[in-house]
C-alpha cells in the first residue's frame, strides 16, 4: 500500500519576516520616528519652556532663522569647517591606510595606535588640544619656535618667532578645530580605506606591474577606482559628522563661542537657542534646517558619484578594462 505525501501547508514568509522585524520596528518608531515627528511639531510653535501655552506659528520659526544674521554666521562657520575638516581628514585616513597596507611587521600595533583617538571622548580631546594650542606653553608653539630658531641658526633670514594665537585669532579658530578633528577622527575612516585596499585583488597589481605600471599608476588606475564605494561612504558620513560639529567648539569656547563668534556652529547655535534661551521651537527649526541642508548635500554626493561612474563606464566602453590594458 502506497502512501502519497501530503504537501506541506503554505507558509506566509511575509508574516514571519514581519514578526522577526517587529522588535526593531517598534524601537525605530519609539526612539526615532516619534521624536522626529514630535520635533517637527514643536518647530511649528512658539515653544518656550517656561510658557504655559505654545501658540501655533506655522513656518514663522523657519523664517525667523533664515532672517537671523547669527544663523547665517553659524552656517558660514560650519561650512568653512566642513571644507577644511572633511578633505583633510579623509586624505589623512587614506594616507594612513596606504601606509598600513604595506606594513609587514607590527601592523596590528599601528592600527590600534592610530585608532585609539577615535574612542577617546571629545571632551578629553578638546582639553588636550587646548593645551597644545596654548600660545605660551603649548607644544605646537614650542616646536615651531625651536624650528625657527634652528633655521635662523643656519643663517636663514627669518624674523624672531612670535607665538601663534591658535584659539585667539578669529582667522585661525576654524583651521585649528579642523586640524584637531582630523586627528581625532582619522582612525575610523582609516580602517574603512584599509579594508577597501586589502580587498583589491592582488592579480590586478601583478598584471599592471608586468605591463610596466609604476606605483603611482597602479594606485591611480587600479586602487583608487576600486575605492570609490569606500570613498563615497567615508565622505557621506564625514560630511554628516562635520555639519554636526558641537563638542569641539562647546568645550573650547562655550559659552562665548570664540573670538568674534568665530567658533559658533549651527549645532552650537541650536543648543544655545533651545537649552540656554529655552526657545525650543526656534532651536528645533534650526535643527530641521540643518537636516535639510545635510540631506541635500548627501543626495548631491550620491548623484555626483553616480554621474562619474556612468561617465567612466561610457568612456571605457569597448576597451579592455583589465589591468593588462594600462600600458
Amino acid at each position: 500500500m502506497t502512501h502519497t505525501a501530503r504537501p506541506n501547508p503554505p507558509r506566509d514568509d511575509g508574516l514571519m519576516g514581519l514578526l522577526f522585524a517587529l522588535p526593531h520596528l517598534l524601537l525605530f518608531a519609539l526612539f526615532l520616528l516619534v521624536p522626529v515627528l514630535s520635533g517637527f511639531w514643536i518647530s511649528l510653535h512658539r515653544w518656550h519652556v517656561l510658557a504655559k501655552s505654545h501658540p501655533f506659528v506655522g513656518l514663522a520659526n523657519y523664517g525667523a532663522a533664515l532672517n537671523d544674521d547669527v544663523f547665517w554666521l553659524a552656517l558660514r562657520n560650519t561650512a568653512y569647517f566642513v571644507l577644511l575638516a572633511v578633505p583633510a581628514g579623509n586624505l589623512l585616513s587614506l594616507l594612513l591606510a596606504l601606509g598600513l597596507a604595506s606594513v609587514r611587521r607590527l601592523g596590528t600595533f599601528y592600527k590600534v595606535a592610530y585608532y585609539i583617538p577615535v574612542v577617546v571622548s571629545i571632551a578629553v580631546v578638546a582639553v588636550v588640544w587646548r593645551w597644545l594650542y596654548n600660545a605660551e606653553v603649548g607644544l605646537l608653539n614650542l616646536y615651531l619656535k625651536s624650528a625657527v630658531t634652528g633655521l635662523r641658526g643656519l643663517g636663514l633670514p627669518l624674523p624672531p618667532y612670535e607665538p601663534v594665537p591658535w584659539l585667539a585669532d578669529p582667522a585661525l579658530v576654524m583651521p585649528s578645530i579642523a586640524m584637531m578633528t582630523a586627528w581625532w577622527t582619522a582612525g575610523g575612516n582609516m580602517l574603512l580605506y584599509l579594508a577597501g585596499i586589502l580587498n583589491v585583488p592582488p592579480d590586478y597589481h601583478e598584471a599592471a606591474q608586468i605591463d610596466g605600471a609604476g606605483t603611482w599608476q597602479r594606485f591611480w588606475r587600479i586602487t583608487w577606482p576600486l575605492l570609490k564605494p569606500t570613498t563615497l561612504f567615508c565622505l557621506v558620513f564625514s560630511v554628516l559628522g562635520a555639519f554636526q560639529v558641537f563638542g569641539q567648539t562647546y568645550v573650547l569656547f562655550a559659552p562665548g563661542s570664540g573670538p568674534a563668534r568665530s567658533g559658533l556652529t549651527l549645532a552650537l547655535y541650536m543648543y544655545y537657542q533651545g537649552f540656554s534661551q529655552y526657545e525650543l521651537g526656534y532651536g528645533t527649526a534650526v535643527a530641521y534646517l540643518l537636516f535639510l541642508l545635510v540631506l541635500a548635500l548627501t543626495a548631491a554626493q550620491f548623484g555626483l558619484f553616480r554621474e562619474r561612474d556612468g561617465a567612466g563606464s561610457g568612456a571605457l566602453g569597448g576597451r579592455d578594462r583589465r589591468p593588462g590594458g594600462l600600458a
